[in-house]
């Protein structure tokens, strides 16, 4: 890591570190040497800026994310009930979020990944599967922002996928460093060194948890979680998985601060789009203190994600809707409705599970599944690749989305 990046106004300090390089050498043997280097431990939050100055200067971007997040937390009323929305949009978060760190898949591999469990499907279906199980521990859970939630929610992101070998649930034993895989004196960010001494990651984390769950009256509630996000990326207190649980966590804080109620909106889709952009704000934050750049780059990311999912919900809730009046003009047996509501909220279903759904006979839940297929609401996999089952083609168009105008 080049110190000569770090400028006067970094928020945060360079320390020694021992990096290691692995290497064939010229016998053929394996090898392993030491690397001195310089890790970047950041200051404790608040940053010491002019927060005056900040609000003013950013005034038009806080107040478009808070406007578009009002917009979204207005659709509550309009939903037959919250569930039809939370796991398209959660599925569809933990997808995106997993593209930031090339882990591609597809919405119907993700969702078999889910319903099978970890014993089949590919390696990134289940890495993106996972991503929402973690979605889903962080906003259904009663911890505040803690060591002891974050560490859960790495353990159920890493649980029997690739990265399985690298602590799960655990703060890491060992020196990272991000970018130059495979020469860290090239690498460009170090950051703490592992430990629980001043300056290294078990104490920045403590600091860090400290911030979350306090008031900061003089800092905007959105500015407080941009705050909490770099800093958690900087720290990067997991040897795998960092992103994805930073990711997480934004959603978690919206919520926990009251900003939003229907825990729907993360970011991810426009960091994925913006990709490079995300890193660089970051990185210009520890080079440089360019805590204005950063913040405004992710109000006008929350802001932009909170239309996006604005338009995706109110396109489910009118899909939702078309089909039950289709049930109804139809005169079909009520429990149906049931299984809409079901698949809007698991959009995968076979023959066993909508009997056991429905309490019906097996071939009473085919004849169900049959009237939904007639209706659009259901549709056959291939049967050669995942077996004899059911999705729901409306969810996973919305979990496909990058932005609603593809949804169409």
């Amino acid at each position: 890591m080049r110190q000569e990046r770090f400028s006067d106004h970094s928020p945060g300090s360079l320390v020694p570190i021992t990096l290691h390089r692995k290497h064939v050498d010229s016998s053929g043997k394996f090898q392993i040497e030491p690397v001195n280097a310089v890790s970047f431990v950041p200051d404790p939050l608040p940053p010491k800026i002019d927060w005056r100055e900040i609000k003013a200067d950013l005034f038009d971007e806080l107040t478009a994310a808070r406007a578009a997040l009002a917009r979204v937390n207005g659709l509550i009323p309009l939903a037959p009930n919250t569930r039809i929305l939370r796991q398209a949009l959660w599925l569809r978060e933990a997808k995106l979020s997993s593209e930031i760190e090339n882990i591609h898949t597809t919405a119907l591999d993700m969702v078999m990944a889910g319903s099978r469990g970890t014993d089949q499907g590919s390696d990134k279906a289940l890495e993106a599967w996972n991503a929402t199980k973690a979605v889903r521990l962080a906003l259904e859970s009663e911890l505040p922002f803690s060591g002891r939630l974050i560490r859960k929610m790495h353990e159920a992101l890493l649980v029997g996928v690739r990265g399985e070998d690298q602590r799960p649930g655990e703060y890491r034993d060992s020196p990272v460093y991000i970018g130059s895989p495979d020469k860290p004196e090239n690498a460009r960010f170090v950051p703490p060194p592992p430990g629980d001494m001043p300056g290294q990651v078990i104490e920045c984390m403590d600091r860090l948890e400290r911030f979350a769950n306090a008031k900061h009256a003089d800092i905007p509630e959105l500015a407080s979680v941009a705050l909490v996000h770099y800093q958690f990326e900087a720290i990067h207190p997991f040897r795998d998985g960092n992103g994805r649980i930073g990711r997480a966590l934004i959603l978690h804080q919206l919520c926990a601060r009251g900003i939003l109620e229907l825990p729907v909106v993360s970011a991810s889709g426009y960091f994925q789009k913006h990709r490079q952009e995300y890193i660089d704000r970051m990185f210009a934050v520890s080079t440089d203190g360019d805590w204005a750049g950063w913040i405004r780059f992710f109000s006008e990311a929350v802001a932009a994600e909170a239309v996006q999912t604005r338009l995706l919900a109110e396109r489910l809730v009118s899909l939702h809707r078309g089909h039950v009046e289709t049930l109804k003009s139809r005169g079909a047996p009520t429990r149906l409705l049931d299984l809409l509501d079901h698949i809007y909220d698991w959009p995968v279903v076979n023959a066993k599970s909508v009997a056991s759904l429905l309490g019906v006979t097996d071939p009473t839940a085919r004849k169900d599944i049959s009237t939904m297929e007639d209706i659009g609401a259901l549709r056959i996999t291939d049967e050669v690749a995942y077996g004899k089952a059911w999705y729901a083609p409306d969810v996973l168009a919305v979990i496909e989305a990058r932005s609603a105008d593809e949804d169409k």
